[in-house]
């Protein structure tokens, strides 16, 4: 398990921003009032979802008021708890079709595909957050991108996990991750 700092949050932060169930930060529900941030928006004005991105930065409460360095843990934490929770859907799965008799090798073959995929992912994003803690930035992008590619790789061979929130999570985390390294410029 990776070395998650104290400022980053503990795993259930990160199960509860994932969720979707944070408030916003005007206090009530994602409501789409809330004021965004003109790193969020410059982040954001990049992806091929703004909303999407701002609503997904927005789930966790510490975005209203991150700098671009506290917006990377937020990116890379939320991309972790998706992948994390995706992977023991995928092992929960794997369990329900083993105990089937009446399950086909190719189902299994799949889902053990995507069981070795998303452990990778999960050890690439841990591997992202602890190179946050040690303020390690080149790394960080090919750690999103690699991401992806698993996410996508699982899905091509078992469509019932769509990587289309991951992948979108790993767009924001290199968005991110190119802001921190153009200091003041837009990302």
């Amino acid at each position: 398990m990776a070395v998650v700092s104290s400022s980053m949050g503990t795993n259930n932060e990160y199960e509860y921003a994932a969720a979707g169930s944070a408030p916003s930060p005007s206090g009530g529900a994602a409501d789409g009032n809330r004021k965004v941030t003109e790193i969020v928006d410059k982040v954001c004005k990049k992806t091929s979802n703004y909303k999407n991105c701002v609503d997904t930065l927005y789930s966790d409460p510490r975005t209203p008021d991150a700098d671009r360095y506290t917006l990377a843990y937020v990116s890379f934490g939320l991309a972790y708890a998706n992948a994390v929770q995706t992977r023991d859907r995928i092992a929960d799965e794997l369990l329900l079709h083993k105990n089937d008799s009446d399950s086909r090798h190719e189902i299994l073959q799949n889902l053990r595909i995507c069981e070795r995929d998303y452990n990778k992912a999960v050890k690439f994003l841990e591997s992202a957050l602890n190179d946050l803690n040690s303020e390690t930035f080149f790394t960080l992008p090919s750690y999103a991108n690699h991401t992806a590619r698993l996410a996508d790789d699982c899905q091509a061979h078992y469509p019932t996990f769509t990587s289309a929130l991951l992948n979108s999570i790993c767009q924001i985390c290199t968005l991110v991750i190119a802001s921190l390294y153009s200091g003041g410029a837009s990302p």
